[in-house]
Parts: C-alpha cells; sequence; structure tokens
C-alpha cells in the first residue's frame, strides 16, 4: 500500500466513521427490529466464515444468505435444507437465514417457471420447503421470487403474484416462522418505474417487507432508488437490502474502490431510515462465474478481506451504533 494510503487510512480511523445515521423509521413488520439495521452477509458458507473472520467475531452478522429454486428436484431441495441447517447450528445461536427462493429454469435465460409453480406443478416442492422452514424452527427472511421483474427470471406478473400469495397464505395457516420479502432487481432491471413495478405486487396483506438488491455505483442516488424507498414508506413496509456487492469496482483498488463504492453503499444506507437491514455478498466473483456459469466475470473481487484499506475502513463502518450485528440483536 502507497504510504499516502496509509495516512488516509489512519486520518478515517481517527475520525471514525463517515457519518451518523438517521433515526430508523419503526412500521412494526414482521420480525421487523424496532431502530438500527440488520447486518447480513453471505452468499455461501465458506464466504460468509471469511466474512466473519475479517470483520471479527464481535461482528457477527445476525443474517446469513442462501439461495434455494422451488423449481428444483425434491431431493435437491431436501439436501439444501440439510445443509442450511448444519450450517446454522455450527453458528452461534439466533443468526437469522435470508433465504432468496427462486422459481426459474436455467441460469439467468429468462426460463421462468412461475405460471408453473402457480399451476401446482411443484406442489411437492412447495411443501418441502415448507417443512424445512418448520423443521429449522426459527425465524427467517423468504425472497420470494427475488427480483422479480429482471428479464434473467422472465416472470409474469399475474403468475408471479400468484405464487407469492400462495406462499405467503402458507407461512401464516403452518405458523412457518418465516417473513416474506418482495424483492426488487432495482438498477440490474433497469429502474422500470414504479407503475410497471407495482403490477408485480401480491399487496400489503402479504408482504412484510420490500426488498432490492443494489450492485453498481450509479445505483445509489437514481431517481428509481429513491422512489423506491419512498413508496415503501408509502406503504409501510420496511426495506431490505437484499443483496450487495461492488459489481465492477471490486476491493483490489483500495481506496479508489472505497470511495467509488463503499462509501456511497453507507451513506445510502444512513440516509434512508426506511432502510432496516442490508446483506453483502463477500464473493470472488470470477470464481463464482467460472463454477457455476452465470456470467459474472467482469464483476470482480468483492471480498473484504483481500485489501487493507477496504478491510480496515468496513470494520470502522460496522462500529456504527446503527448497526445490528449477532451479539447487539
Amino acid at each position: 500500500m502507497r504510504k499516502v494510503s496509509l495516512i488516509i487510512l489512519l486520518l478515517f480511523l481517527q475520525n471514525g466513521f463517515s457519518q451518523e445515521a438517521i433515526p430508523r423509521f419503526n412500521y412494526n413488520a414482521k420480525y421487523e427490529p424496532e431502530t438500527g439495521i440488520y447486518h447480513g452477509a453471505g452468499q455461501d458458507k465458506n464466504g460468509f466464515h471469511d466474512y466473519v473472520n475479517a470483520v471479527g467475531q464481535n461482528k457477527m452478522p445476525a443474517i446469513y444468505m442462501t439461495y434455494v429454486n422451488i423449481t428444483a428436484p425434491v431431493k435437491k431441495i431436501e439436501s439444501w435444507g440439510i445443509g442450511l441447517k448444519h450450517v446454522l447450528d455450527s453458528l452461534p445461536k439466533g443468526i437469522i437465514p435470508q433465504i432468496g427462493l427462486g422459481f426459474t429454469g436455467g441460469n439467468d435465460t429468462g426460463a421462468g417457471l412461475d405460471k408453473e409453480v402457480a399451476d401446482g406443478k411443484y406442489d411437492k416442492q412447495l411443501q418441502v420447503f415448507y417443512n424445512v422452514l418448520l423443521d429449522l424452527d426459527r425465524p427467517s427472511f423468504t425472497r420470494i421470487g427475488y427480483e422479480f421483474e429482471g428479464d434473467w427470471n422472465g416472470y409474469s406478473p399475474e403468475s408471479f403474484k400468484k405464487v407469492f400469495i400462495t406462499i405467503s397464505k402458507a407461512f401464516k395457516e403452518k405458523n412457518i416462522k418465516s417473513a416474506t420479502v418482495w424483492c426488487s432487481g432495482g438498477g440490474s432491471a433497469d429502474f422500470i418505474g414504479l407503475e410497471k413495478l407495482m403490477a408485480y405486487y401480491p399487496g400489503d396483506e402479504y408482504v412484510d417487507w420490500w426488498g432490492i438488491d443494489i450492485f453498481s455505483p450509479e445505483e445509489f442516488d437514481h431517481i428509481g432508488l429513491e422512489n423506491f424507498f419512498d413508496r415503501a414508506h408509502m406503504h409501510k413496509k420496511p426495506v431490505m437490502i437484499g443483496e450487495s456487492t461492488p459489481r465492477y469496482v471490486g476491493v483490489l483498488d483500495g481506496k479508489t474502490s472505497w470511495d467509488k463504492w463503499f462509501k456511497p453503499y453507507f451513506e445510502m444506507l444512513y440516509n434512508n431510515p426506511g432502510v432496516k437491514a442490508f446483506c453483502y455478498i463477500n464473493w470472488d466473483w470470477i470464481y463464482w462465474s467460472n463454477k457455476i456459469g452465470f456470467q459474472w466475470h467482469d464483476w470482480k473481487d468483492a471480498r473484504i478481506e483481500k485489501n487493507p484499506f477496504v478491510l480496515e475502513a468496513y470494520k470502522k463502518e460496522m462500529e456504527n451504533p446503527i448497526f445490528i450485528h449477532l451479539n447487539n440483536k
């Protein structure tokens, strides 16, 4: 690291985290913290552990990210459930799983199977999913059909809403301890506009939280994000940043990376009082692109432990009392 970067970092550490956060709204939603912002990370077991080792055990995330596709074979969903239970049992008690529940037919190919799920073709898989949550017997968040408007999913508004309502009703009828999250693709879906977005809205009675995924730096001050936050407040719903990672920026450029992505990211969290949870993806995106076949090759390395400037600055932000870690839940 260059000498000038060390000097800037020392000044940053002396001054503390970047700014005070605006006090949070409280909508009394399911599993909503009265004050503060849940700290979450993922999005696999190893990435989570590396992240925890980086930020420190005293800043253990309150949320653990995981994913499952309801159109997968029953045995695969059962295996996912067994694996999730094993991971959660290995972690300190009280961590909340945040589940990205998809119903697609391919890797971002637009082959949405929402109509088939809505028509009952995957009812066996849904029942297995419900049983997994009942067996976990702990609070969770489920982002049903996350990034619903993205063309990489290919969902249609009516069948998406039908699936969302079906799952939401099942949670209530079966006393499943999971809050439903209506999660937009945000800037990745070109901030399609509220009128088009709300065509996918199943209704306040079926939605506990609103969610939005944020990746590229130009999204932070986009009017589409501001409008989303404003509309969530109108509906009296807390907002979860369901996924976030410094897409196209990464961490390896140190202060440049910090100034381009992390600094405005934290400012966005602090300045929007309806945001009550964030989840950071601590991944090397090239590695995962090659491993599972998604087109993420230019998303760069987002692992905070891979750059000393980013790591120390990030750890300092995590000392802001607005963030809810497992140890201060």
